[in-house]
């Protein structure tokens, strides 16, 4: 009818008391020349049966968008459950984007094949390898509705099918062998010999019986081969070549249960993969729960490491990192036998063993934060010492980081506060940078009030420092003995060129420029 539905779901899906099925709340359609109906042109509609390109936020949808989520329908109509879960709609999000949908004919027996792969087809992530449109999935359907009604009235004709007729006497009983050889008499034939049969080779008993053994022979060897463990050697090549982390750890765990108890270098190695993979699931987990404000724990957790957990996420979050160390020392202390473990693959015991994994990794974060601040501070000493350019990537960590201390050292907390927030919006939820998070947390909280106005406070610091720089050039200027202050001078006008290059204020630009001007007027000798 020319409309994009873009929220298709079972509950906007009605049977009336005739049988017929209709379409209801189109609150968020929109016509195919991309006027609005009664929504606004944006990632709107239920998570669970949305498509990838609107996951993603594409403004330029089609009634394809609408036949991935027919998919999503018709797989749970035939499964009883949808093709994707998650805790959260993000996680939704990079499902659908993402992720396969399961095989429907493990889940369903007896599903037409020609079902499956429409199915399959409707919730392909790429719109173009969907159907054409929805009057092409209607023909298909009807096409496989006529196949499976075919094969039914076939295998009822063939049950309910007539025994041929065979010949009777005038009394309706049927004729015997005397009785034939009356008929054959009369018609002045004589009984025929039958002819011996000539019994085909494979079909003979002697044929058959060798057969028969060779294929058991062949089904015992099949057996040992399909049954006999894989190699040690094999099952480690296949954690070093897993390519992502779930694979890696799927791969550390088939080896450490066969062969968890051989010692050695490889499966110590292996092992500790085994354990920091886990870790890192746990971890993530837990930061996304974190981030959604889950506070309850999952049925299998423990409430109490949960709860204090919690705590321990909560004062990494204020930027209080001596209670966070205390937090996790008391969830390391909750198991202590199964902490202790370099790994386990008993369901049981790791649910207790990976909190105690979990709280060592977070508490050498958080041992991690003062060595990171101490190299840094070195750094960036050295480098002013020697006027060397810094030269890191302000899109990093590291590079967030050494500008968020520049500024805090210069003078100008209210744009240190801007880039320590940033830090901890690019590392929060990223396991391998959690020591970074830790230490834009602490600063952030260290920074003093920002100023009601930020923008005044930096013209007027930035106007001082260009001032002082200006002093400082003009009277080391020619006197060799004030060579101190010509590379204070230096220093303050690189530090002003450096931190406020991204600024769009004209006085800002304007007072670096001058920063410039003084820097190339006072020599290095």
């Amino acid at each position: 009818k020319g409309i994009i539905h873009r929220d298709l779901k079972p509950s906007n899906l009605m049977i009336t008391r005739e049988g017929i099925l209709k379409l209801t709340d189109f609150g968020i359609a929109k016509d195919t020349d991309v006027t609005a109906l009664t929504g606004q042109n944006s990632t709107i509609g239920t998570a669970a049966y949305m498509s990838p390109e609107q996951c993603k936020g594409d403004r330029n949808l089609s009634n394809k968008s609408d036949l991935y989520s027919l998919g999503i329908v018709f797989f749970e109509l035939l499964t009883g459950k949808k093709p994707f879960t998650a805790e959260n709609t993000v996680e939704m999000f990079l499902k659908h984007v993402n992720e396969a949908p399961p095989r429907l004919g493990k889940l369903v027996n007896e599903l037409p094949p020609k079902l499956e792969a429409l199915i399959l087809q409707l919730m392909e992530k790429d719109k173009d390898d969907r159907p054409i449109d929805a009057a092409w999935v209607g023909r298909m359907l009807a096409e496989i509705e006529e196949d499976s009604f075919a094969r039914k009235s076939a295998g009822v004709d063939i049950a309910t099918s007539k025994r041929v007729v065979r010949p009777r006497n005038l009394d309706g009983s049927r004729l015997d062998d005397a009785d034939r050889e009356a008929a054959r008499a009369l018609r002045g034939k004589k009984k025929t010999r039958k002819k011996q049969a000539v019994v085909p080779l494979l079909e003979r008993t002697w044929a058959k019986a060798t057969a028969l053994s060779l294929a058991l022979v062949a089904i015992a060897v099949g057996s040992y081969f399909a049954l006999r463990p894989v190699s040690a050697t094999r099952l480690a090549a296949a954690v070093e070549s897993a390519t992502t982390a779930e694979a890696k750890l799927e791969a550390a765990t088939k080896y450490l249960e066969q062969y968890g108890t051989k010692p050695g270098e490889q499966t110590d190695a292996i092992a500790i993969q085994y354990r920091n993979l886990t870790t890192r699931a746990r971890e993530r987990q837990l930061n996304t729960r974190f981030a959604s404000n889950i506070n309850k724990p999952a049925e299998a957790d423990d409430a109490e490491a949960y709860a204090m957990a919690w705590q321990a996420m909560d004062a990494e979050k204020a930027g209080q990192l001596g209670n966070a160390l205390e937090w996790w020392s008391k969830v390391k202390s909750r198991f202590p036998d199964e902490s202790s473990l370099s790994f386990t693959v008993d369901e049981a015991v790791i649910v207790k063993a990976r909190w105690g994994w979990l709280a060592d990794k977070r508490i050498g974060d958080l041992r991690m934060v003062d060595q990171h601040a101490k190299e840094l501070l070195e750094q960036l000493t050295q480098k002013r010492r020697f006027e060397v350019p810094l030269g890191i990537d302000p899109a990093s960590p590291e590079g967030l980081a050494v500008k968020g201390l520049r500024l805090e050292e210069f003078g100008d907390p209210n744009k240190a506060a801007l880039v320590w927030d940033q830090l901890i919006n690019l590392t929060e939820k990223d396991p391998e940078r959690r020591s970074w998070y830790l230490l834009a947390s602490r600063q952030r909280a260290r920074v003093p009030k920002v100023d009601a106005d930020p923008m005044k406070a930096r013209l007027e610091l930035l106007t001082l420092k260009v001032s002082t720089a200006g002093k400082l050039a003009d009277m080391a200027r020619g006197n060799s003995d004030l060579a101190n202050d010509r590379w204070k001078a230096r220093v303050i006008c690189r530090e002003i060129t450096e931190l406020y290059d991204d600024e769009l204020d004209a006085t800002i630009k304007s007072l670096i420029t001058k920063a410039r001007e003084i820097a190339a007027s006072v020599p290095k000798r």
